[in-house]
């Protein structure tokens, strides 16, 4: 698949600890070959399913959706934090 990066994804991804950003590059790639990897676990972040997220480690998690044979990678962020990506955004 084709991909693209938010500026959010860009900047959140740069802010990992080295072995983090390796994780999460692995865990994209994966992505666009549609070849999971053990323990990525992608679902839809509920109530909406607008975005998924895919397992980085038991902390962190990518945000993307899928959209037109494209991959979007919209944040990184902790497992906590998902609930920011539950609804689909105005205009979205």
């Amino acid at each position: 698949l084709a991909a693209a990066s938010s500026e959010q994804y860009k900047k959140s991804s740069a802010d990992l600890q080295p072995a983090e950003q390796r994780a999460a590059d692995k865990i994209a790639i994966a992505l666009m070959k549609r070849a999971p990897t053990p323990g990525m676990r992608v679902k839809p972040i509920e109530p909406d399913k607008y975005y998924r997220e895919a397992r980085i480690n038991d902390g962190d998690r990518i945000i993307f959706r899928e959209d037109a044979g494209a991959v979007l990678f919209v944040d990184v962020v902790s497992h906590d934090d998902i609930g920011r990506y539950g609804r689909k955004p105005p205009g979205g």
